[in-house]
């Protein structure tokens, strides 16, 4: 009896867990939709079957649409068709480089005349303490002279230095260099900065017939001597200074033949010895010069007076060091008689032999030194240089007189009365 009551709950119990399946099914995912579980094969890979990834993509089983880019290159392709590849090791920025020098124009005329001296300054600011020594190079420059190349650097504080540059223009198309400034470092090259040149206005002059082609800030007629030179002409003797000018261009249009035997040059001055052979029918000695404060032509003129060709007259062309000579041999006259005068009071013999002692002095200061003898064909220069003008040769052999020495060349009076200059190997005494 048990055993069929529990073979008949066992029924029971199957009969309801069959029945109730859909709800079971609905509560945890069942039936007709619930996922499929899908179990691959897995693959044991030998260790001799490992390759590597380039040549499983060079292999045909790899993919054909991947491209392989070796380590140390970058495609081209990486880029858009239209961008170009740089290769920045070629590549410098100028916004990235460290710039060391900063070059700038202190002083640089918008304006300027043709033939004038003009003085451009250049500033530098150096940021590497080690430089010992700039140097400036000259770039593109065009009809245009620089005067003092050689001119150096200046230290105005420790990290600024100045230059100043003179400068001619020859054409008023003429430009101005590109200024590049190279810093070194006990010889060795340290950088190099280039400061561009600018374009000023460059205006040439009007023609003048009177016109010395001088530009001057600062223009003296220091002093003048005129002389005759032969029948037909005459010989005027400048000697002239000025600031800021072009003294070595001095030229007298309506002169014969001119030049200068002797310019000096300290800093921004100049002087110069000038002189010009003019028709004697001119007398008044006229010239203009164009002062660059003003802008305008300024006129210099003098009448010409002819000196003495006498001995006594004949010291040297500068007149302010014969009037020297005049004011210094009167001097000695009047020394001379105040000693006699002690002498006359006191009798010492000593005071008259001083006395006949300065007098002779200064008869020897004026008469010629001795005789020299001239051979034929010797040539008399204006002035005691070598590039000046021969004005005279002589025809026949002829003793002269000996009248002053200088810089070897010595100043002979002729029978004729033609005074010049010869140098002092070309005599006999």
């Amino acid at each position: 009896m048990k055993v069929k009551l529990f073979f008949i709950l066992t029924l029971l119990t199957l009969f309801s867990l069959q029945s109730n399946a859909g709800l079971f099914d609905n509560l945890f995912g069942g039936g007709k939709e619930a996922p499929q579980i899908r179990q691959e094969e897995a693959i044991i890979i030998e260790d001799e079957e490992i390759i590597s990834a380039e040549d499983y993509l060079n292999s045909t089983d790899a993919p054909t649409n991947i491209e392989v880019f070796p380590n140390d290159e970058v495609s081209s392709q990486a880029f858009d068709d239209a961008e170009e590849f740089i290769d920045d090791s070629d590549f410098e920025d100028p916004l990235v480089r460290a710039q060391s020098i900063f070059l700038s124009f202190s002083d640089a005329p918008k304006k300027i005349y043709l033939s004038q001296r003009v003085v451009i300054k250049l500033k530098a600011v150096v940021t590497n303490e080690n430089v010992t020594f700039l140097k400036t190079s000259f770039l593109k420059a065009k009809d245009i002279q620089i005067l003092n190349k050689s001119a150096s650097w200046k230290k105005t504080s420790p990290n600024s230095y100045e230059i100043s540059y003179i400068l001619k223009f020859f054409s008023t198309v003429g430009k101005l260099p590109d200024f590049k400034v190279t810093t070194y470092s006990d010889g060795r090259v340290l950088s190099s900065e280039t400061l561009f040149a600018y374009k000023p206005k460059i205006i040439a002059l009007r023609e003048d017939k009177e016109f010395s082609l001088v530009l001057s800030k600062d223009f003296t007629l220091q002093s003048h001597n005129e002389k005759k030179y032969d029948e037909k002409s005459n010989i005027v003797v400048l000697e002239l200074n000025a600031t800021e000018a072009n003294l070595e261009d001095f030229h007298i249009p309506y002169a014969i033949k001119d030049g200068i035997y002797d310019i000096k040059e300290y800093g921004l001055n100049q002087s110069i010895y000038y002189f010009a052979i003019i028709p004697n029918d001119i007398k008044v000695f006229k010239f203009k010069y164009f002062d660059l404060i003003s802008n305008k032509y300024h006129i210099v003129t003098f009448p010409i007076l002819l000196q003495d060709s006498s001995i006594s007259t004949q010291t040297d062309l500068n007149p302010q060091k014969s009037r020297f000579a005049l004011y210094k041999a009167i001097a000695l006259i009047v020394l001379a008689f105040i000693i006699f005068l002690f002498y006359i009071k006191t009798r010492a013999l000593y005071l008259l032999v001083l006395t006949f002692a300065v007098l002779a002095f200064v008869l020897y200061k004026q008469i010629p030194i001795s005789k020299v003898t001239l051979e034929k064909g010797v040539n008399l220069r204006i002035l005691p240089t070598e590039n000046s003008t021969i004005f005279y040769v002589t025809q026949e052999k002829t003793q002269a007189d000996m009248l002053l020495k200088k810089d070897g060349y010595i100043k002979l009076l002729l029978p004729n009365k033609k005074i010049g200059w010869i140098n002092e190997d070309s005599t006999k005494n």
